[in-house]
């Protein structure tokens, strides 16, 4: 017999502890109380990763060697029926190889939104949506075009007052 979902608020508060206590605090022996067993991450920079809890620990811990410092905040939070939307800023340092990158010891701060969907009183899925283009260009391996930084408004601005 399933186990019947929570209430919208009990639903958010188990998404606000698998932040804070997993991601935040790197505690991963939380990971199999607030997940499902086959629990399905989906994340287009990670595209590879596979269900279940081992997988996210593993994926946890990875984000948090690269980022020791590694800090999410959440900015809001909506919840309804069986699903918890939060929209979340991170902070860290980046010290360990990501993604192919090598440490640069730089600050990054990226936001984004994930969508976890419950099975009674656990995660069962989620869906991440985040920029990493912004996190690359903070790390300084690419280069952001003019137009998009926030300076090319100013310097707009100028140009079209020499010419006036």
């Amino acid at each position: 017999m399933p186990q019947q979902n929570k209430s919208p608020d009990e639903n958010k508060q188990i998404v606000q502890r698998f932040v804070e206590e997993c991601w935040n605090q790197g505690n991963l022996n939380k990971v199999s109380e607030l997940l499902a067993d086959q629990a399905r991450f989906h994340d287009p920079v990670f595209p590879g990763m596979n269900p279940g809890i081992q997988n996210i620990k593993n994926h946890i811990e990875g984000c948090r060697k690269a980022f020791p410092d590694l800090k999410f905040t959440i900015d809001d939070t909506i919840s309804e029926r069986n699903e918890v939307v939060v929209h979340w800023t991170a902070r860290g340092t980046h010290k360990g190889p990501f993604l192919g990158m090598q440490p640069t010891n730089r600050k990054v701060t990226i936001d984004g939104t994930s969508i976890y969907r419950l099975e009674g009183s656990k995660i069962a899925e989620a869906h991440a949506n985040w920029n990493l283009a912004t996190m690359m260009a903070q790390l300084g391996v690419i280069e952001v075009p003019k137009e998009l930084r926030g300076d090319a408004k100013q310097e707009t601005n100028q140009g079209a007052k020499s010419h006036v």
